[in-house]
């Protein structure tokens, strides 16, 4: 196993995460999830709007029609009553008709409504009766405006108000000669201290109810709104790649973490790929490089884990993390024990880990780990939330996942056919004109010399075209290549196919053991040796060709030697060297970049060249 900085490119360099004192941890169980906003606050406020307006007409007419109520100050209360529903009309008729709200108009509508209250029950017969209602519609604005601190700290407020209100009430009847005189007017009305205690208390009682349902609900669109936008970015004309990596840098918004990891494995091919995004490249607009993993490589990063979704915490320089983990169905986490894999816990210096799977039965799978992310409403609101969010985005992906191997597999099938094209159209038209000018040319004496000559260089070029139009098929044929086991024997019969089209005596030798590569790097070794041969058929001259190939576990070394001219330049040089000097052949140097290979020349002029292609199983 190569070093991991090889496997997983960072982009910075890591830092130990804080923990968080318990009052925070609090406010963060307290807090949402972090997401846009979403409720418009013009909706928001028209449904409030409506509300306010039924509650002041409502009012209205109830003291109108009940004569005992209200039982002094009449006309103040009557006034202060219809300017209220005036106002609330209007408020109506301004929210209606306004095309932006923002929260500020909130706040000081709601503030509004507090002073509203507190003057109409002042001028009235108190709290007590018949206004208390009006609390409760504040509590109940707070709590669809904001969740459960908002709605706490607006009982707190009412209930201030309120205690207030029946202080200056009292004082205003006076309550000491109303203690030594039970046939007061005062007493006559029926106040009881007990039942202002009891209403103080309902409110208090409201307003936490009311803004813990406010704050779940709040929760719950903010999910849903996640999910929603999760749900969008993996998109088709992204491809795989482009969809992983947006997906990455929502997680990372969302759950504020340190990195992430994204592993697919196509079940197919047996391929997977990883990605890794850390929180300086959540700006980026560039993809995160794709990195194969080789079969050791997949099993590390896919090991069996104890859940759909789990969190573990470990200790520094531990990998034995206790786990809690989601069960199918059940709200309560599992309590298990893991260990994770020394290339995974060493990605990150991480305290805290976050791991879900996805992915679509038969056809692919995958896993994203989140180092030391945001924990937001506790570990079983946050685990059940990535389970959630995992199983919506996983469609999505599939879609854009099937619609690439889709893509791959017409582009193969369209190769396959163009081949054929080329084998039974253009090769049999051209050998069949080769044909009629050799045996022009077997006319002997009734072709002129000058003729004859000219008929055989028109049938050299022919053979020549022949022979790179069927290189040309063999480049558009897709390659019997599942298993980088194979890549001796395929390798063996583009060598022995060389030798029989071209005349040029070639062999294969191969010399190790097996060959352990990713398919996709397998396949781009076999283009260089493809490549490699059709350069010393045009243009080397050689009288003989040696193929070697040298297997192991921690991957394989490629060599083509020849006889030939060899190349401009003499002596060896590195594949550093031939690209700052713009010497060598384009196409095997750009092949070997994307195979993660080192590559190396060394040529003779007019003795030969041998091309050297070193291939790292845990570079790749």
């Amino acid at each position: 196993m190569a070093d991991l900085d090889a496997i997983i490119p960072r982009s910075s360099p890591q830092r130990e995460p804080l923990r968080k004192p318990p009052a925070l941890r609090l406010a963060s169980w307290l807090s949402s999830p972090p997401s846009a906003e979403v409720r418009a606050p013009a909706r928001l406020e028209r449904v409030l709007a409506v509300g306010r307006a039924f509650l002041t007409i409502t009012t209205l007419v109830a003291i109108y029609l009940d004569p005992n109520q209200p039982a002094r100050f009449v006309e103040q209360t009557y006034a202060v009553l219809i300017g209220y529903t005036i106002y609330s009309l209007a408020i109506l008729a301004y929210v209606h008709r306004a095309t932006r709200l923002g929260s500020r108009q909130g706040h000081v509508l709601h503030a509004m409504d507090i002073l509203w209250t507190m003057v109409l029950t002042f001028v009235s017969e108190g709290p007590v009766r018949p206004f208390f209602l009006f609390f409760v519609f504040i509590v109940v604005a707070a709590g669809y405006r904001w969740g459960l601190f908002g709605t706490l700290a607006t009982a707190c407020v009412t209930i201030t108000v309120y205690l207030v209100d029946v202080a200056l009430y009292l004082t205003q009847t006076d309550l000491a000669a109303t203690v030594s005189r039970h046939d007061t007017w005062f007493s006559s009305q029926g106040f009881e201290l007990n039942r202002a205690i009891l209403q103080v208390g309902y409110l208090l009682l409201t307003g936490f109810l009311l803004g813990y349902l406010a704050e779940q609900d709040k929760r719950s669109r903010s999910e849903l709104a996640a999910i929603a936008s999760l749900t969008r970015e993996p998109q088709v004309n992204r491809g795989v790649g482009g969809s992983v990596a947006a997906v990455s840098r929502a997680l990372l918004r969302m759950f504020n973490a340190e990195s992430v990891c994204f592993v697919l494995q196509d079940f197919e091919t047996r391929e997977a790929s990883l990605w890794r995004l850390d929180k300086g490249m959540a700006a980026d607009t560039r993809n995160p490089p794709r990195v194969p993993l080789d079969g050791d490589q997949q099993a590390l990063w896919l090991f069996p884990d104890p859940g759909q979704a789990w969190r573990g915490a470990r200790a520094p320089g531990d990998n034995d993390v206790q786990v809690r983990a989601v069960r199918p169905g059940v709200w309560p986490l599992l309590r298990d024990q893991a260990t994770i894999p020394g290339p995974v816990a060493a990605s990150s210096a991480f305290t805290t880990l976050v791991v879900a799977n996805f992915g679509l039965s038969e056809e692919w799978r995958g896993r994203v780990y989140l180092f030391d992310p945001e924990e937001r409403g506790g570990a079983e609101q946050s685990l059940h939330f990535i389970d959630a969010l995992m199983e919506h985005v996983t469609p999505a992906l599939t879609n854009v996942f099937l619609l690439a191997r889709l893509r791959a597999r017409v582009t193969a099938a369209e190769r396959a056919r163009v081949a054929r094209e080329l084998h039974d159209g253009a090769i049999q038209a051209l050998l069949g004109i080769e044909m009629k000018v050799e045996a022009i040319r077997r006319q002997g004496d009734h072709v002129p010399e000058a003729i004859a000559l000219d008929l055989e260089d028109v049938q050299e070029q022919l053979r020549k075209q022949v022979l790179e139009l069927r290189e040309l098929m063999q480049a558009l044929r897709p390659l019997a290549l599942d298993a980088s086991e194979q890549l001796p024997d395929v390798l063996a019969s583009i060598v022995e196919r060389f030798r029989r089209d071209t005349g040029v005596p070639a062999r294969f030798m191969f010399t190790g053991g097996p060959t352990r590569l990713p398919p996709a790097t397998a396949l781009e070794v076999v283009r260089i040796a493809q490549e490699a041969l059709v350069n010393v058929r045009k243009h080397s001259r050689a009288q003989s060709v040696i193929v070697r190939l040298t297997g192991g576990e921690n991957g394989c070394i490629l060599a083509i030697e020849d006889d030939g001219v060899g190349f401009d330049f003499e002596g060896h040089v590195s594949g550093e060297e031939l690209d700052r000097r713009r010497l060598g052949p384009a196409i095997i140097k750009e092949r070997a970049r994307a195979a993660g290979a080192h590559l190396s020349i060394d040529s003779t002029p007019g003795a030969g060249a041998r091309i050297e292609l070193i291939v790292s199983a845990g570079r790749a």
